[in-house]
């Protein structure tokens, strides 16, 4: 694992693990390897450490404005599979047996958060069209089956995962998600390998962390590495089994979602890009895109099992939804 991305001669290279699929990067700062790293809570390894089957991607940084005039806020898709954003635009080749994509960067003096963003739409475009889908959210593999917990940040993701980590269960991960279709049924994978908590659950779980507590977009959380603790399993596909969108406040409850409202909550959740506000990181090209996005979440929504979640301040909740997981009836 790199501590930081690594310079190789004029150009900087270096490998992700974005969920089951890797991701070998050639760029021409290591700030880009660094943001990709940020964006997919994932860590940065050596190239040679990451198998060379996945996506191959090329950053390079041009000069002037992109040749397809580009609506603010907006993507444009070509007939070759160019993706266009204001400030950068991607050639893709994905089909046969080395994918890959180039990112032409107009405007490489974008802010941090600016560049991040455009990085994002880009790569979450990428991503659909190999069949991986990016979600903000935990996943525990319990008794062999995948459950997903969606949600922003504060809905007890985190909290979730590490108690039924506690309770045997294996983590996939806590706070980025990889969907893969394979063509027959839909498998989950994992794109980090630590945990953050925050100080009423590290003290309910824990008692106390020696750990220095941090800003994670707003909310001080303790953050450790999960096999330090836990079994943990990133970056390895497991059948999807459940999905849930958990808050947290009122009485427990759990309550069966219809396909329809699955489709509706997947959709928000895909549009929301919340830690890149104020552009949204799920950008449409047009009808069709948006059709062909919601034609694949209303497949998901009709093989997986999902579910409305409440949990209680006091933590009491966390004890029923493990014996909700364990009954054979679900």
């Amino acid at each position: 694992m790199m501590p930081a991305s690594e310079a190789c001669g004029a150009r900087s290279k270096g490998a992700l693990r974005i969920g089951s699929l890797g991701v070998q990067v050639d760029a021409p700062r290591p700030i880009y390897l660094d943001d990709m790293a940020a964006i997919f809570s994932t860590a940065l390894h050596r190239s040679e450490d990451v198998p060379a089957t996945g996506l191959h991607l090329e950053i390079v940084e041009l000069s002037g404005p992109p040749s397809v005039n580009v609506p603010p806020g907006g993507i444009v898709i070509t007939p070759e599979r160019a993706l266009y954003t204001e400030a950068m635009f991607a050639q893709t080749a994905l089909d046969g047996d080395r994918p890959h994509a180039r990112l032409n960067v107009f405007a490489p003096d974008l802010s941090d958060d600016e560049r991040r963003i455009y990085l994002v739409v880009l790569l979450n475009k990428i991503l659909v069209w190999m069949g991986y889908t990016r979600l903000h959210a935990s996943a525990i593999s319990l008794d062999g089956k995948a459950n997903v917990f969606i949600g922003d940040r504060g809905a007890g993701k985190s909290t979730i995962c590490a108690y039924l980590a506690g309770r045997g269960g294996l983590v996939l991960a806590d706070d980025d998600v990889i969907l893969h279709h394979d063509g027959n049924a839909y498998a989950v994978s994992g794109c980090d390998e630590t945990m953050r908590i925050m100080d009423d659950a590290e003290k309910h779980l824990f008692g106390r962390l020696d750990v220095p507590a941090r800003d994670f977009s707003g909310f001080a959380k303790k953050e450790i590495v999960t096999a330090e603790r836990f079994s943990g399993e990133p970056y390895i596909d497991h059948n999807l089994d459940r999905m849930f969108f958990p808050r947290v406040g009122g009485e427990f409850s759990v309550k069966r979602l219809s396909s329809g409202q699955l489709v509706t909550r997947l959709m928000g959740a895909l549009a929301g890009g919340a830690r890149w506000r104020p552009v949204s990181a799920g950008r449409f090209a047009a009808a069709q895109d948006h059709a062909r996005t919601l034609s694949y979440i209303a497949d998901v929504a009709d093989q997986v099992s999902a579910y409305e979640l409440n949990l209680s301040r006091d933590f009491a909740g966390l004890d029923r939804l493990f014996e909700f997981l364990k009954s054979d009836s679900n």
